[in-house]
């Protein structure tokens, strides 16, 4: 399998974040400003990770993260962005599977709760 047809099986996570936002929140129940859109999009993305797994990596095959790992994290950036405790730096390029993103948001569907924003 090329690089560009890899690639193409990940999303990243921010973008999955955004997606099943803009799927599951309603635009009276969207926030309308940015730190708030952010929290929300942050939560999204825990979410996301508590039923997916999650990959990062820059180049070449991204990686998956140990799910024990990314529970204990911290998301910012809407997703872009996360902390692990001990980690010195935080991970970037953080993916999902495209594939699996569909029936991730179906879940989340039946039991998403956001924080006020």
């Amino acid at each position: 399998m090329s690089g560009e047809e890899h690639h193409g099986q990940f999303l990243p996570l921010s973008v999955a974040a955004a997606i099943a936002y803009g799927s599951l929140v309603g635009a009276a129940t969207a926030a309308r400003e940015r730190t708030g859109l952010e929290a929300h999009l942050n939560h999204i993305a825990a979410q996301l990770a508590s039923i997916l797994p999650v990959y990062a990596g820059h180049d070449g095959t991204p990686q998956m993260l140990p799910p024990e790992r990314v529970t204990r994290g911290q998301f910012r950036d809407g997703g872009q962005i996360l902390h692990l405790p001990g980690m010195p730096e935080p991970l970037t390029a953080l993916r999902i599977r495209n594939a699996d993103l569909h029936l991730a948001i179906e879940q989340l569907r039946r039991r998403l709760t956001l924080p006020s924003a």
